[in-house]
This record gives structure tokens, sequence and C-alpha cells, in this order.
């Protein structure tokens, strides 16, 4: 479901830096620190596991189909995205800020 949600978030900026006049070529890359929504994602398989997966949320596997997005797997240890998802001790919140360019006093 984050994933559907990010893919949407991709599409409206890739949408707004097309109307601003960039000529967007490669894709966009979303990272995850879950292998079985990756696998999910770019794997149309059916099955009883899956099918509970509302139809909206087969949109990432649609524009990874397309080329417009790719996936990459990222160490849920190295994920600075954590910063903004849950409390973390001092020195992991400083390393996850400045991965994502964020200065810390």
């Amino acid at each position: 479901m984050a994933g559907a949600e990010a893919v949407k978030e991709a599409i409206w900026w890739r949408n707004f830096l097309t109307d601003l006049g960039y000529n967007l070529t490669a894709p966009t890359t979303l990272f995850s620190d879950n292998q079985s929504a990756i696998a999910l994602a770019e794997n149309p398989e059916h099955h009883a596991r899956t099918k509970h997966i509302d139809v909206k949320y087969h949109l990432m596997r649609e524009h990874i189909q397309r080329g417009t997005m790719t996936q990459r797997y990222i160490k849920g240890s190295d994920n600075p995205a954590d910063v903004l998802t849950k409390a973390l001790p001092r020195d992991k919140h400083t390393t996850c800020a400045t991965s994502l360019g964020i200065t810390v006093a």
C-alpha cells in the first residue's frame, strides 16, 4: 500500500516536471526495504495470499511494466526514511537525517 502511494506521488512529480519543460527519460526509482512487496510488484503471479490486494494497488506493477518506475531493495538498517517514520536513537537519527541532506544540530 505504501508503494502505491509512493507511485502516485512520483507520477504527480513526473507530470509536474514535464509541465515545466523537463524531459524525463529515465524511470523513477522507488526504494523499499520489503522484499516481498518488491517481488509482488514485479511478478504479476496471482495466488491465494495476494487475492486481498485491491485493484488500485496494482498501479505500481503497471508503471514498472511501462518502464516509468523501477524498484530497488534497501536494507532496513540502511533506510534513511526511518527518520521520518519512527523514533530512533540519536546516532541512527543523525545518520538517517544526514543521508537525506538534513543538517542536524
